[in-house]
């Protein structure tokens, strides 16, 4: 096997604040939740990445990525700016990126559904006979259940997602080999055969194309067929964690930033608001009962990683985890199902949006969490940013224009201007949920 060469520092994103060296690990952890997740991921680390003076999310040294969030992580780690993967959700190709497509993405399960056709009306015949002395006492889900031998282990292969990330990753200055990059790479996938995780970027999981691992981590149980890598059956990693922050405890990382896009709505009986879908909805079950699985997936999510964040702070206490998510009244990020490829944009702007007003409303709070690891946010920017924000809310509430314009007179200005006359848009709903730290 030829060795391997690793990315060099003249073909990463250079820092902003120099090459001095650091003396701990910083680790950037980004959890699944399907088409809607990685957008809104896209939207908040451009925040991020604006905010920050003297480091981008380019220069973490660790990257964790599960499913939807892993093809996000494998683009951070690879020097992809969020300006950058923001064209590609707004459909602006350019030299180095094509757009990307909905067909692309889900391509169906073709041979599956070729060989599940062959084989039906065998299935058929056998499943009448086997059925036949007790027909008075079968259920629907009995006939479906007798079936599902031979249905399509996924609706759609997988293979668009694993293909375009071997195009963007075959480009001179990015690399679909981990042991090739500047950082740490880290992508959690499912063993669905032995129940156990495994992550891509551990010794023995190291070689496999990044393109490759991808695919695996984000290919979710029924929606996906699983992917075969090491004669393993690999499917979601979100199934076990939605986050996996406890690889980068464990990888040495002592500042953690995770964006979780996963939480549960939560309903406020006491309030009159109008959720935007007619009359106000008193209980999720009144919007169906996608939303009612949708919610359970979510709470039994956000509960375990919350859970274990609690014990990782007491087990780790020099360790420092921000915790960027959605707010639990968050309706959009509820009713946009999690493959709702239309509303991208949207999404997106929302998790832009969301993450500046909180960093803007919190900001003493997350300047002394950055700062003790020489990550220093701009009041200036901040300032800047929420102003734009609340001119483009009063014309027209669309984002696009404060997405696609140029930052660059943001990023000259200095972190010396304090924050307290900013003016929060009125109707505004922050997505960071807390900031974990200690002192």
């Amino acid at each position: 096997m030829a060795d391997v060469v690793k990315l060099s520092s003249k073909n990463r994103k250079p820092p902003r604040g120099g090459s001095k060296k650091r003396p701990e690990k910083t680790a950037l952890v980004l959890g699944g939740g399907g088409m809607t997740g990685a957008v809104y991921e896209i939207g908040a680390l451009r925040a991020l990445d604006l905010l920050a003076v003297n480091r981008n999310v380019n220069e973490f040294d660790i990257y964790v990525g599960t499913s939807a969030g892993a093809f996000v992580a494998a683009l951070a780690a690879n020097g992809v700016t969020p300006e950058e993967m923001m064209r590609v959700v707004n459909g602006q190709e350019t030299s180095s990126f094509r757009d990307i497509s909905l067909g692309m993405m889900l391509r169906p399960n073709l041979l599956e559904y070729a060989r599940t056709g062959l084989l039906l009306p065998l299935r058929l015949g056998r499943l009448a006979r086997d059925l036949a002395p007790r027909w008075r006492h079968i259920s629907a889900m009995d006939l479906l259940l007798g079936l599902s031998e031979d249905l399509p282990s996924g609706i759609y292969s997988g293979a668009g997602l694993e293909k375009y990330l071997k195009e963007v990753l075959g480009d001179p200055e990015r690399t679909d080999d981990i042991r090739a990059l500047g950082c740490e790479l880290y992508l959690t996938a499912t063993d669905l055969d032995s129940c156990e995780r495994v992550v891509f970027g551990e010794d023995g999981w190291d070689d496999v194309p990044i393109s490759r691992a991808v695919r695996a981590s984000a290919a979710l149980p029924m929606v996906f067929k699983p992917v075969k890598v090491k004669d393993r059956e690999l499917v979601d990693g979100g199934i076990i964690s939605t986050t996996n922050v406890d690889i980068a405890v464990a990888a040495g990382a002592t500042m953690i930033v995770v964006v979780n896009p996963v939480v549960p709505l939560i309903i406020d009986q006491e309030t009159e608001e109008d959720h935007g879908i007619g009359e106000r909805a008193s209980h999720v079950s009144d919007m169906g009962i996608a939303q009612i699985g949708y919610q359970t997936f979510k709470l039994l999510a956000y509960q375990r990683l919350h859970e274990m964040v609690a014990q990782w702070e007491k087990k780790y206490p020099d360790v420092d985890i921000v915790l960027v998510e959605p707010e639990a009244d968050d309706m959009l990020m509820f009713q946009t199902s999690i493959m709702d490829f239309s509303k991208r944009i949207e999404i997106a702007r929302h998790g832009f949006q969301s993450v500046t007003l909180k960093l803007a409303e919190h900001y003493e709070e997350y300047k002394e969490i950055f700062g003790r690891h020489e990550i220093e946010i701009s009041a200036t920017r901040v300032k800047k940013v929420v102003k734009h924000v609340t001119r483009e809310q009063e014309k027209t509430r669309a984002w696009r224009r404060i997405l696609e314009q140029t930052t660059s007179t943001l990023l000259r200005q200095s972190a010396d201007e304090p924050i307290d006359e900013i003016a929060m848009p009125p109707a505004a709903k922050p997505a960071s949920r807390r900031a974990a730290s200690r002192s």
